[in-house]
């Protein structure tokens, strides 16, 4: 089986508008056939972002220009960063995106949907489409490996030298869920609107606008409609799209009912309720609601033009008329003839079963595939996706870098994953070149089911992550440390939590409690501040339950965590990168994910605990080690990720920094090496930052705001929780923060006010204050204020 990645290259994916919602489906339906299909566009609403079965990113967004040569030319700057992708066929579906075709490194397949009628147009809309048209059929749809049009009707509006290589493929209908709409519902319904048992309800489904789109016809359905209500009374007009508030009260002054940008959900409701579908559109490449209407068993009415006498059947499911006069006479037809109604609102159901997206995906897959050289069996079906059910193959991969770790830390470790509810799990351990290779040979000997992963040299913790992780075989990765302990339900925990998220959430975080003082969190996830420092959600507090809430988070530390494997996919987040040697991988990564509009969240329910610092504490050196990696990192982080303002202002911080440093004897030489580093990697780094600033979907200040806040009460120095009023405080306010409960409150006004008398002066009587004030709270409360100072 192979895996074969489509991008599908269109304008936007929002709610309203039919190319959206074809991507939409196509996308979803070569997913579940097999293929790994994500949507790049210019902009999208949410309309689209929860969809499992494809991935969805927002495009660097270049300003449309009115010249629209100028335009294509902005967007062909896009060419570098897509051609970065690992795509194995581009679907491009609109202008100025045809543009590209010609520049990208992996085989084109165009759609046309069509050049809309520029009749009544002013004059400047009239030139641009007529270029749209000239340049995709004269050029760029030559170059393209395949060409599919949306129906006969567009095809043959192709010159003869495309026709030859083109093929037309229907757009489904069936995207509505068929659920049986009550005939209660559509009573209380219609008698919401006004409209009563004995009118006659005439659907619309479009653009609002009367003016902007003149071809769609809604002002002549608009006149036609006042025409016939002259003389029948009892027919109303619904009209039902995309449209402002404008649009929508202009429509009501006209006597039109009008609903702007209804919701998905309510679509079989308003095609239920009404007894005639009409449009006046003058141009359709397809026509999608005609369609639709159909499959709710309603006759239609619309002109003889562009895709129309495919999409319906004159006579049977309805009538294709010619001209004004006779959309009229037609119409009052069926206003007068129920019974004809009725029958062929039943033709025109049975007529819409041509027109599905099984058929639809079906075709594109064959032609694809076609294309591609793909045998059947290269690619598989997806089963159905089912939100809710929990994987139950070896869906888990533990992954773990290990350097000189002792025999019984790493055994402590992996005793505690072996224990685990979640029995589904293979571990991968990634050795980066330890002195003590033969205690591996041991664990090995104890573990037999675990693969080690020998590596010649010390590749860092970043790049020894990345190839633990190509070597898993499941859906989900569990990064961790090799000095961890995990309760027994944490990997199921997390499994849990990640597979009941919808596909932006890319990787959750688990509560890291201190090995050696288990009543203190460590991190319930990772934060960052406007300067790119690093924070840990909770680091040296009291758990009293005030992180017990899962939330959304900034990201995941790599102690611990599970992240879907899709997300290391070089066209989704990407690998880690490999020159973080240690430290700020987990942030710069995260960092990247947020910037492509992925998401984290906290799993608190998931326990684990954290010999903190264990890696470094023998060490004489430890912390110019540490701080040669964070200060660089840091940096390195902001060079590739920040808006410009954002890096610029860091850069120069973090350098004064170190120019500040060469006055200190201790110091001089790890800031000479920071400075000259940073130089050194500028030019790798400016290559990422293009890349990764073409994928933005949101502003630093987006990403920032899950730190506020946030405070961390720990000791570096000391290497152990900060023993403080405040730090028992904010403990306390986040918890009542949470719970709102009066106890809780109580507490927190109490300590607000200790905090401020003179009794803070006198240990041992505030000590007493507070063990009575707080006699009934946990034994490690108690604890925490006897190790105040």
């Amino acid at each position: 089986m192979k895996e074969i990645n489509i991008a599908f290259i269109t304008d936007r994916m929002i709610k309203g508008h039919g190319v959206d919602l074809v991507v939409d489906r196509l996308a979803d339906g070569l997913a579940r056939e097999g293929y790994h299909t994500k949507v790049y566009c210019n902009y999208f609403d949410e309309t689209f972002t929860n969809r499992k079965s494809y991935g969805i990113e927002r495009l660097h967004y270049f300003k449309p220009a009115a010249n629209p040569i100028i335009y294509e030319q902005r967007i062909r700057r896009l060419v570098p960063y897509l051609n970065s992708k690992q795509v194995d066929l581009f679907i491009i579906q609109s202008f100025p995106f045809y543009s590209l075709i010609p520049k990208l490194n992996a085989p084109v397949l165009a759609v046309e949907h069509g050049v809309v009628s520029v009749t009544d147009m002013p004059l400047k809309r009239k030139l641009k489409f007529k270029y749209m048209y000239h340049s995709q059929n004269m050029s760029y749809f030559k170059k393209a490996e395949g060409l599919i049009t949306v129906s006969k009707y567009l095809l043959g509006c192709l010159p003869l030298s495309l026709r030859k290589k083109a093929s037309f493929i229907y757009n489904g209908a069936n995207h509505y869920k068929m659920k049986d709409v009550s005939s209660s519902e559509v009573a209380d319904f219609r008698e919401s609107m006004g409209v009563s048992a004995d009118d006659i309800l005439l659907l619309y489904v479009g653009r609002l606008n009367l003016t902007n789109q003149p071809y769609k016809g809604l002002a002549e359905l608009v006149s036609i409609y006042q025409d016939i209500y002259q003389k029948h009374t009892n027919i109303k007009l619904l009209a039902v799209g995309f449209g402002s508030k404008n649009d929508e009260e202009y429509l009501k002054n006209q006597g039109i009912l009008a609903i702007g940008n209804a919701p998905e959900e309510q679509m079989p409701l308003l095609y239920s309720s009404c007894d005639i579908y009409a449009t006046a559109s003058k141009w359709e490449g397809f026509d999608l609601p005609i369609a639709e209407a159909q499959g709710f068993g309603k006759p239609t009415i619309s002109y003889n033009i562009g895709a129309h006498p495919e999409v319906s059947r004159n006579g049977h499911t309805g009538y294709i008329v010619d001209d004004y006069q006779e959309f009229k006479e037609k119409l009052e037809i069926l206003l007068l003839n129920p019974d004809l109604r009725e029958k062929m609102g039943r033709e025109a159901k049975e007529y819409a079963k041509e027109f599905t997206w099984e058929n639809s995906v079906k075709n594109y897959d064959h032609y694809i595939k076609k294309m591609l050289s793909l045998k059947d069996t290269d690619i598989q079906p997806k089963p159905h996706i089912n939100r809710y059910k929990t994987a139950k193959s070896k869906d888990v991969s533990v992954v773990i870098v290990n350097y000189n770790s002792s025999y019984q830390v790493l055994n402590e470790c992996l005793q505690s994953l072996t224990k685990q509810t979640h029995k589904e799990i293979e571990i991968i351990i990634f050795d980066n070149n330890s002195s003590n290779k033969e205690m591996l040979r041991d664990i090995k000997v104890l573990f037999p089911h675990i693969d080690i992963i020998y590596s010649g040299r010390n590749l860092g913790l970043g790049e020894g992550l990345n190839r633990a992780i190509e070597q898993a075989t499941s859906k989900l990765i569990l990064i961790s440390n090799f000095d961890v302990v995990y309760n027994i339900d944490a990997v199921e925990q997390m499994v849990s939590l990640i597979n009941n998220l919808d596909s932006s959430y890319i990787g959750v975080a688990p509560k890291v409690k201190f090995y050696f003082q288990r009543d203190f969190i460590e991190n319930v996830g990772i934060s960052i501040d406007e300067n790119f420092y690093a924070g840990n959600y909770g680091r040296g507090q009291l758990d009293l339950s005030q992180y017990n809430k899962q939330e959304d988070i900034f990201g995941t530390s790599f102690v611990s965590c599970m992240i879907r494997k899709k997300a290391f996919l070089k066209n989704r987040v990407g690998p880690i990168d490999p020159s973080f040697f240690l430290f700020y991988e987990d942030v710069d990564f995260c960092y990247r994910a947020n910037l492509h509009g992925y998401r984290f969240r906290s799993c608190p329910q998931a326990i684990l605990y954290h010999r903190y610092s264990c890696s470094f504490r023998d060490e004489a050196t430890a912390f110019q080690r540490i701080y040669y990696h964070q200060k660089l990192n840091i940096m390195k982080t902001a060079f590739k990720n920040a808006e410009e303002h954002n890096m610029k202002r860091i850069l120069k911080n973090e350098l004064g920094i170190q120019k500040q440093n060469l006055r200190d004897a201790n110091l001089k030489h790890i800031a000479r090496r920071i400075a000259s580093d940073s130089r050194k990697s500028s030019r790798h780094l400016k290559r990422q930052r293009h890349f990764i600033q073409f994928s933005r979907q949101l502003f630093d200040s987006d990403i920032i705001k899950y730190s506020r806040g946030e405070k961390d009460y720990f000791d570096i120095v000391r290497n152990e929780p900060e023993y403080s009023i405040r730090n028992l405080l904010y403990s306390y306010r986040r918890l009542f923060a949470l719970l709102g409960n009066e106890k809780y409150e109580g507490i927190v006004n109490y300590l607000t006010t200790l905090e401020s008398t003179k009794f803070i002066t006198d240990s041992r009587l505030f000590k007493d204050i507070l063990h009575g004030k707080l006699e009934y709270e946990p034994i490690s409360v108690h604890r925490f204020i006897d190790r105040l100072s």
